[in-house]
């Protein structure tokens, strides 16, 4: 089974590959956190602002959640599996782009959308077609009690759309449904990632894809 986008990425920084530029990307968006608001961050998040003791920032994401400390500033994880540069510089590329949605009318609304049409949505949607549709299929294939075990190992739901799905957080304001329709007389089995149609201004959509990745590598490797 080929790795997911996010673990190439932890393979190289474990081996010292591209580490430099992983290093570089992280002190890149570290200085840009540091020059907006902490209270707009926490705002535009939906996370939860700590004014007592060392200031902080708790950022919900998945089953767990990360602190973004403000004196000095750092960010750390609560579980191991996610602390980890790459996975910390995705965090900081969400703040940061929840933070421009200030003063804006960008909202989660409910309202799903294919890959595709997110914003540089077509290379997502080819970069999905050739890495992951044969994992969320796997998936979809375990028995019933199982994918709801694992799914709510993630903090998943099941969801009202298509045959079966299921609803999860990356952060609060980036949900993402796994959706899956049973083989018929006319159409073969079909499964499909769904995003909020705000998605594309809570995170970069090469984000987007390696947390997507990241989770359902997971669903099928429990």
């Amino acid at each position: 089974m080929a790795p997911d986008e996010y673990t190439m990425w932890l393979e190289r920084e474990v081996s010292g590959k591209n580490v430099e530029e992983l290093n570089k990307a992280y002190e890149l968006l570290m200085q840009k956190i540091k020059s907006i608001d902490p209270l707009t961050i926490a705002e535009q998040s939906e996370a939860q602002y700590v004014g007592e003791g060392v200031p902080k920032i708790v950022i919900p994401f998945l089953q767990s959640w990360f602190v973004l400390d403000l004196l000095p500033y750092r960010i750390r994880a609560q579980h191991k599996i996610f602390d980890t540069l790459p996975m910390k510089v995705l965090v900081l590329q969400h703040l940061i782009a929840a933070a421009k949605n200030l003063g804006t009318t960008v909202r989660v609304v409910g309202e799903w959308i294919d890959c595709r049409t997110l914003r540089h949505g077509a290379v997502m949607g080819a970069h999905f077609a050739k890495s992951t549709d044969e994992m969320l299929s796997r998936f979809f294939a375990l028995p019933r009690d199982e994918k709801i075990a694992r799914s709510m190992k993630w903090a998943g739901i099941s969801a009202d759309l298509g045959d079966e799905a299921f609803f999860f957080r990356f952060f609060p304001k980036l949900p993402i449904a796994l959706v899956h329709w049973r083989e018929d007389s006319e159409f073969p089995p079909f499964s499909k990632i769904l995003y909020d149609v705000s998605a594309s201004n809570y995170m970069p959509t090469h984000g987007l894809a390696a947390l997507t990745e990241f989770l359902i590598f997971r669903l099928v490797e429990n």
